[in-house]
């Protein structure tokens, strides 16, 4: 009889996990062994929110939650067995009193299927868009009295505070503390100081373009993480001199494709955007809800 056994992530599993994420997903998730060694090192993600599925020595399920807030994400590659995590994920949610449950899976993929046998809804895609650069991309000027410099270590409060303000109303955004930003943005595979486009109005910090020049190892993809503009500079042509100037960047360390993430539903600014300097979607990513209600607190005695 297979014995079954539940336990945190170790480093000599990366190989296995990465194998995982490759024969479930495809290109739709590029993980490799390096990024897998990465999720230990970062110290936002405690060991005990990293599980892989055990059976005979064999890994043959991974999952993972992050416990921000009122939601819980799960992220979990376990064809077969995916009953376990989200088992586990559920427990933990409840437990830990949060008002959801979200998985996101490549649309059309089963564990989609799975989540909404289990109860959950369809909330709100995702995509991901891509841009060749065949030439060198066109550059757009700045809007007159801005300024673009390259991020500096002194900046880093600034830049954090436009990311939280820029993006407060979008339902996917997680508030940036420091630890946050040294482990998702410092420590992130292909970070580049020099990518990392910052446009001033005096003092003030308008906007921002956070660029790397690989995603998830594969070093031909070049990726613009962030584009942020504070709202009183939005509407006036700066999200697209940004976003052109980090193709440009980009280009010119020889990369020939370009990649981000949007919301679907942000159909009237970001998205837009996006198409008009020739961006076109590879991929859509669907995030399935499971809506909690959290334990009653327990009555004083």
């Amino acid at each position: 009889m297979s014995s079954f056994l539940l336990r945190e992530l170790r480093d000599g599993d990366a190989e296995q996990v990465a194998d995982l994420f490759a024969a479930a997903f495809g290109a739709d998730r590029l993980i490799d062994a390096e990024e897998v060694r990465s999720w230990l090192r970062n110290e936002e993600l405690r060991p005990e929110w990293l599980r892989v599925l055990e059976e005979d020595s064999r890994i043959v399920g991974y999952g993972d939650v992050w416990i921000q807030e009122d939601a819980v994400a799960l992220d979990v590659v376990a064809p077969g067995r995916w009953a376990v995590f989200f088992d586990w994920a559920e427990a933990e949610a409840r437990r830990h009193g949060t008002s959801q449950l979200r998985v996101n899976p490549p649309a059309g993929h089963e564990l989609g299927a799975v989540a909404e046998r289990r109860g959950y809804r369809r909330w709100r895609s995702s995509l991901s868009m891509e841009i060749e650069l065949a030439e060198t991309p066109r550059e757009s000027k700045l809007p007159d009295g801005l300024a673009l410099r390259p991020y500096g270590p002194e900046h880093e409060a600034t830049l954090r505070s436009l990311l939280n303000d820029a993006f407060a109303e979008d339902p996917f955004w997680h508030h940036v503390s420091n630890s946050n930003f040294r482990e998702f943005y410092l420590r992130a595979r292909g970070f580049d100081p020099t990518l990392w486009l910052l446009a001033w109005d005096g003092d003030e910090l308008a906007g921002a373009a956070l660029a790397y020049s690989e995603r998830g190892g594969d070093t031909s993809l070049g990726w613009v993480g962030t584009l942020a503009v504070r709202r009183a500079w939005r509407r006036r042509g700066l999200g697209e001199a940004l976003l052109l100037r980090a193709f440009r960047e980009l280009h010119d360390r020889g990369l020939r494709r370009v990649g981000l993430g949007v919301d679907a539903e942000n159909v009237t600014n970001a998205l837009r955007l996006y198409e008009r300097v020739g961006m076109h979607k590879v991929g859509q990513t669907d995030n399935w809800v499971l809506d909690l209600i959290p334990a009653a607190a327990p009555s004083p005695c």
